[in-house]
């Protein structure tokens, strides 16, 4: 006994892909890979300017306490001062650097130390140096109006020049009245002597604000 013979079904038709809809898919797809990274990388480096700018902000209101409780100091590696007050977060201390090399931001090989001057003057200072710097950070940290930049007020002068010391000092100016982001971009480009993206800064800033 023979089975019933089943219907013919033509073969189905497979519509391949065009050479130019390949491409198209191609080139749709690097443009949101390439986007993805850029936006990664922006937010990445905001996320960690914020982090700086914070810390930096905390550093500068505990020097200023520090600074109105003591009638003289003179200390080169001032944040070791405030690391066992405790104005340091643990995330930013590396006890195995150096003295002076401590202060770790979240930046590749960027350190960071405090000095606190009274001068015989009067005109009593905080310094904040800054080592291996990235010219990007730079260029959003030495903006100011009137003399108030994004993480303390007060500011009086600012530094500058390539981060391995080679030369002269690049630039050195008056942060009062007002930086604009033109001209830090600027400052902070043309410190850049070598080419490799790092810069050596110093800002002051009055210990009262």
């Amino acid at each position: 006994m023979t089975g019933k013979p089943r219907p013919y079904r033509p073969a189905r038709r497979w519509r391949g892909v065009t050479l130019i809809e390949a491409v198209l898919y191609i080139a749709i797809a690097l443009a949101l890979i390439v986007g993805g990274l850029v936006f990664y990388q922006q937010a990445s480096l905001q996320s960690r300017t914020n982090s700086v700018v914070r810390t930096y902000s905390a550093l500068i209101a505990e020097a200023r306490i520090v600074a109105g409780e003591l009638s003289s100091l003179n200390a080169a590696n001032f944040e070791e001062l405030l690391y066992v007050r405790g104005s340091i977060p643990a995330d930013n201390w590396d006890a195995a650097k150096p003295v002076g090399q401590r202060l770790r931001l979240p930046f590749a090989d960027m350190y960071a130390t405090l000095a606190i001057d009274f001068a015989p003057n009067g005109v009593n200072t905080i310094s904040l140096f800054q080592f291996n710097m990235p010219v990007r950070l730079c260029s959003r940290l030495f903006v100011a109006s009137r003399a108030s930049t994004s993480y303390a007020n007060g500011a009086v002068t600012a530094v500058l020049q390539d981060e391995n010391y080679s030369g002269a000092v690049v630039h050195s100016f008056f942060v009062f009245p007002s930086v604009t982001p033109a001209q830090a971009a600027t400052y902070c480009r043309t410190a850049d002597i070598n080419g490799n993206g790092l810069v050596f800064a110093v800002i002051s800033f009055r210990t009262a604000d």
